[in-house]
């Protein structure tokens, strides 16, 4: 199995196809498996060499216990590590959720590897701030730490309403501790408040209708940026935004052949 090494982190990753590298990150609890089982991959792999990853914590990389070792930008350093490891100086870049948040803290403070960014679920001018509050998923993980993993399972069911029979076998799989460092208030948020005057290369921007913040920034955040659009999925929550691949597919292969 191929792997990439940063700062003595092994990442898990794979390519498939043919054509200008495209990197793509998920979202936490997420693996590769993620982009094969909504259907991303077959309108990609025709056009792009697609790269897949596993995050820090997930999948088949390592999973490190300690908060710290969750930072933006380590984990941003983890998706260089891989396009070092194939050679490649620059790609596109698209994550979700999470993987939208190290997208944006690559074009923050590495946009020379990039060749356009494109960011769903995630809030593009999101602050900490003075004060973080505990992410609500935290509770659910300590729970399933404690209780096992009908517990996280349950737990994920009431927070979103529904979880689909590849969500569960992911959720049983996770390394819950890891998980419980990555949501860690200790763990170093990084703030994009200011940064995307800064973003000047291609960006798309989406999120759900009903998504809060994420959806609330997505439009100003891409009004500051030089090159960038924002895209709003109707009717759609987070969850929903994400694995509903018809929605958002047709504009990142039009906002790709643009470029």
């Amino acid at each position: 199995m191929p792997f990439a090494d940063h700062q003595a982190v092994r990442i898990y990753y794979e390519v498939e196809g043919e054509g200008s590298p495209l990197l793509l990150a998920h979202g936490l609890t997420g693996d590769t498996t993620f982009w094969r089982t909504y259907g991303y991959m077959e309108p990609l792999k025709d056009k792009f060499r697609v790269i897949l990853f596993d995050a820090r914590g997930h999948g088949k990389s390592d999973k490190p216990h300690e908060p710290a070792a969750y930072d933006l930008r380590l984990m941003a350093g983890d998706a260089l590590a891989v396009l070092d490891a194939l050679g490649i100086d620059r790609a596109h870049f698209w994550g979700y959720s999470m993987g939208g948040a190290i997208g944006l803290g690559l074009a923050r403070d590495r946009p020379d590897r990039m060749i356009s960014l494109i960011a769903g679920g995630v809030d593009p001018l999101y602050s900490p701030g003075e004060r973080v509050e505990p992410n609500p998923l935290l509770g659910i993980f300590r729970r399933g730490l404690a209780e096992g993993p009908d517990a996280l399972v349950e737990g994920m069911r009431v927070w979103a309403g529904s979880v689909n029979p590849h969500w569960e076998e992911r959720l049983r799989a996770l390394d819950l501790e890891a998980m419980v460092a990555y949501l860690d208030p200790a763990r170093p948020r990084a703030s994009f408040m200011n940064a995307p005057s800064r973003m000047n290369l291609p960006c798309l921007l989406y999120a759900g209708e009903l998504e809060g913040a994420a959806h609330r920034n997505g439009p100003a955040a891409a009004r500051q940026m030089p090159h960038a659009r924002f895209v709003s999925l109707p009717g759609l929550d987070h969850g929903g935004a994400g694995v509903t691949v018809d929605s958002i597919m047709p504009h990142v292969l039009a906002f790709l052949a643009d470029l």
